[in-house]
């Protein structure tokens, strides 16, 4: 194993140990880099150390970092803290990953230490020569220190930053420095003990036993003897001190030292914040911060002016309104959350695959500021997985934008106290409880908190990314604006499933059927979730979009202006959601099953599996490990693995004449027919269209196309992609960089350079052969929309001059959409579904031909127009 395997195997949560010792430490050689030599430790103190410190988890970058420093530079180890533990913590790591060995550290009444060494290499108590005497003789030998900035603070001082210690090292590595050409890398180390963040109120442990985040030698042994298995070191940017002194030689060393020291306390504050989050404040102390601030004290005055109160009833309302509101976070039930999550994870699902180096990228990220998560919502699951990932890898985990539909006895108060804070539905008529969350949300980010935000408002019914819900979004934007010393990065993230637990209620959602409240009943009552099996969970992060670049740097922005940066953070962030999303197994067998009406055989369906697993690729989709071999060629068994998911969920059946050559064995499987029986299609049409977006530009182009007789000129042929695009524009995500031309192009370019259309002359046609085969497959993609929207048109037209609710006329579409299902007018049995009809009525406003207020339904101005596009979407419903 490689030495970058050995970091990532030592900083993996599921092993949480690392690999055998490398036994080895680096020594300087004639070229002033470092060669191993061979290490071997005491028999005793290797078991001990390795019994407390083998399961300390580190940063996969950590080892790298201290090597990089360490090419053409003197690494010095640098800690925030006396502390006895974190030396020999760090100490045992060094030798584990053969890193320049600490030969010395400061204040720890030692001065040249080997704890692991025999004979002359043992520790000796006692400095015989003055530290700074000892650090020079250190270094000059090319060996490295560990070096403390600060000695804790006595608990009756009731300082929170430390003492400073007797003897300033870090003004004597700066003398040093002038003297010597070599330079001098100071690497900080953070030992985070417990999660637990620091409190902002002390208590009376604080006063006997030291504060978390300075605790005495008592507090710092419990501390050890509860959380040595979940420790944690991370490394902080490495300081070069020769860089400092050539770009500031005007500096006196006193200078140099009191830059030096803050610039490295800074770093190493941070990296505690990026794994504890800001110092902790209860939920009674940020309502009252809140209340008395002067925006929320004014709009309180305006209300109680406004409803004829006064004002201690308006502020006794929207204190009970924040109490409703607030999260109140406790690392301790996040860490029965993470406990209890495990084991339920491994019951639940068949695996959970975490994209590591987004998680390196959400680290990085942290370091600069507060993180607004904006996922993709799939599942109640979506609630604790970010959460658990993020504090499983040392990341504080973010507060989390929740529906008050979740705050019922007793799961809202878990959540509450894991992050989560609970919105209302609704704003209709309350006026000041906007301006409430508004104050919250702006509050937790001026703290520092990361937030969690499910852009899509609520969950997906349909597998498809919905429309992003801009309220809450607003109100982060127009924090983030006001904001000048922190800098607010929003952070995509796509939450994939297999199957999802809320299968069935979905189905029956889309079927017309009421959604069901949550409730403490619907929890117990899904205990049949721990009796199934569905599959792998998928969690990729897009790239972290900073919020200074969207905005220019201009803060005075024009209502009008807002709304476009709103509308610009929104678009980018799906746009980043949709192209992270993994093409997992069960996604590409359910594009596969659908793409044929009913019944597949095993070797059709395997060779249709393959062309879209082509197509997937080039169209740049990320692919799931498990879905292809080292080739990049599609793993049969990873197929079948679908399959038997789908069969044991009941959302395919084999036929029965084929079942009974399959009874003989696995040698039959290429004999099945698979067959998608009507009354699921619907769910697993929910598989294929989690990936449909990847397609979404060439089906547009391929059902234009189809539409025109297979061959049009380009003006046509860009016309009418055109026209489709505007009217599907509320079902799909278009690409957030690239206007209409731009998209178009590409889309034509792909499929000319892939050979499935001809482009001479100024002609456009169908290419031949099994590439030109392609077109019908992504025309059919497009098939229920189209089916749905024709539906949806002509329930508009039979309103006649009558006016009816949104609800009485989903009810008379469906029920009208059954009957075109039965006479075989309308094909697809997930044509007919709740969603799509919702989104064909909006656009059917947009367009005029519907008018829809509150929720009131009637003909639009423009119905004459229904005609026209009664023909056109005909065109596109060719016989298959």
């Amino acid at each position: 194993m490689s030495e970058p395997e050995v970091a990532r195997a030592a900083s993996s949560t599921a092993a949480k140990s690392v690999e055998e010792p490398a036994r080895s430490r680096p020594l300087p050689d004639e070229t002033g880099g470092y060669r191993p030599v061979v290490y071997e430790p005491s028999p005793m103190w290797e078991r001990i150390y390795r019994r407390f410190f083998s399961s300390v988890q580190i940063d996969p970058t950590w080892a790298s970092r201290v090597r990089d420093a360490a090419k053409d530079g003197q690494v010095v180890y640098i800690g925030r803290a006396v502390s006895f533990l974190d030396f020999l913590a760090i100490d045992f790591l060094t030798k584990e990953h053969a890193l320049p060995p600490i030969k010395l550290t400061n204040d720890l009444g030692m001065s040249i230490v080997e704890p692991f060494g025999r004979g002359s290499r043992r520790m000796r108590f006692k400095a015989p020569i003055p530290e700074d005497r000892a650090l020079a003789e250190c270094l000059h030998r090319g060996d490295s220190a560990l070096l403390f900035l600060r000695r804790p603070p006595q608990f009756a001082s009731g300082s929170r930053k430390g003492e400073e210690l007797e003897v300033d090292l870090i003004r004597s590595l700066v003398e040093l420095q002038r003297k010597i050409a070599r330079p001098i890398r100071l690497v900080p180390q953070t030992m985070v003990w417990t999660k637990r963040p620091p409190s902002t109120r002390k208590s009376i442990v604080d006063l006997l036993f030291g504060p978390s985040e300075w605790p005495g030698r008592v507090r710092t042994f419990l501390q050890f003897v509860f959380n040595f298995r979940n420790a944690l070191l991370r490394a902080g940017e490495p300081f070069d001190l020769a860089e400092l002194l050539r770009e500031n030689q005007d500096l006196t060393d006193a200078e140099a030292a009191d830059r030096v020291r803050y610039a490295l306390l800074r770093r190493l504050e941070r990296e505690r914040a990026i794994v504890l989050g800001p110092a902790k404040k209860t939920a009674t102390r940020i309502r009252e911060e809140i209340l008395r601030s002067p925006r929320v004290q004014r709009q309180m005055a305006e209300a109680a002016k406004e409803n004829g109160k006064t004002v201690e009833a308006v502020r006794a309302e929207a204190d009970r309104e924040l109490k409703q509101l607030c999260a109140a976070p406790d690392m301790a039930t996040l860490d029965l959350f993470h406990r209890g999550l495990g084991p339920l994870w491994n019951r639940i699902y068949d695996g959970l695959v975490v994209d590591e180096e987004g998680i390196e990228r959400v680290r990085e990220a942290a370091r600069k500021g507060p993180l607004v998560f904006l996922p993709s919502h799939k599942s109640h699951i979506d609630y604790l997985i970010i959460s658990d990932v993020l504090y499983a890898r040392g990341l504080a985990p973010p507060l989390i934008a929740a529906g008050d539909n979740l705050s019922f006895f007793p799961l809202g108060a878990l959540l509450r106290r894991s992050g989560a804070f609970f919105i209302k539905r609704s704003f209709k008529g309350k006026k000041l409880y906007p301006q409430l969350v508004d104050a919250y949300v702006r509050k937790v980010l001026v703290e520092g908190h990361h937030l969690e935000l499910f852009i899509e408002g609520g969950r997906s019914r349909t597998g498809k990314l919905l429309p992003p819900k801009l309220g809450i979004l607003s109100m982060i934007v127009d924090a983030a604006l006001k904001l000048d010393d922190r800098e607010i990065q929003f952070v995509p993230v796509s939450i994939g499933y297999e199957r999802i637990i809320e299968e069935g209620s979905y189905v029956h959602e889309l079927e017309g059927g009421e959604k069901k409240a949550e409730s403490m009943g619907g929890l117990i009552n899904s205990r049949r979730i721990l009796r199934s099996k569905y599959g792998r969970l998928y969690l990729q992060f897009g790239e972290v979009l900073p919020f200074q670049p969207m905005h220019g740097g201009r803060k005075d922005l024009s209502p009008s202006e807002r709304r476009a940066l709103v509308q610009r953070v929104a678009h980018r962030v799906t746009y980043e959601i949709n192209r992270v999303t993994i093409v997992t197994p069960a996604a590409l067998t359910a594009t596969a099953l659908m793409s044929r009406r009913r019944r597949v055989d095993h070797a059709e369906l395997m060779a249709r599996a393959r062309e879209l697993l082509a197509l997937f690729q080039r169209h740049g989709a990320k692919i799931a490990r498990a879905l292809v071999d080292r080739r990049g060629d599609l793993r049969h068994d990873a197929l079948e693995s679908a399959l038997q998911l789908f069969l044991d969920a009941k959302l395919l059946t084999i036929a029965t004449d084929a079942s009974r050559v399959a009874k003989a064995g696995d040698t039959a499987k290429m004999d099945r027919v698979y067959v998608v029986p009507d009354d699921r299609r619907m769910a697993l049409e929910y598989h294929k269209n989690t990936v449909i977006h990847f397609f979404v530009a060439s089906a547009l182009v391929a059902s234009a196309l189809g539409a025109l007789g297979w061959e049009t000129s380009l003006v046509d042929l860009r016309d009418r992609v055109r026209l489709l695009s505007r009217l599907f524009k509320l079902e799909f995500m278009y690409r957030a960089d690239a206007d209409f031309e731009a998209i178009f192009s590409d889309a034509l370019s792909r499929m000319i350079e892939g050979g499935e259309v001809i482009w001479e002359a100024d002609r456009v046609r169908r290419a031949g052969g099994e590439t030109g085969r392609h077109l019908v497959l992504y025309e059919a993609m497009l098939r229920t929309y189209v089916e749905a929207y024709r539906l949806a048109l002509r329930a508009v037209v039979a309103l006649g001059g009558k006016s009816t609710t949104k609800k009485e006329w989903i009810k008379a579409t469906l029920a009208s959409g059954r009957k075109a299902l039965a006479s075989g007018e309308v094909s697809l049995r997930e044509s007919v579904v709740r969603p799509k009809l919702e989104t064909a009525l909006a656009m059917m406003h947009e367009l005029g031909i519907a008018r829809t207020e509150g929720e009131t339904v009637q003909t639009g101005p423009k119905l004459a127009d229904a005609a026209a596009l009664d023909a056109m979407l005909g065109e596109h419903l060719r016989p298959e």
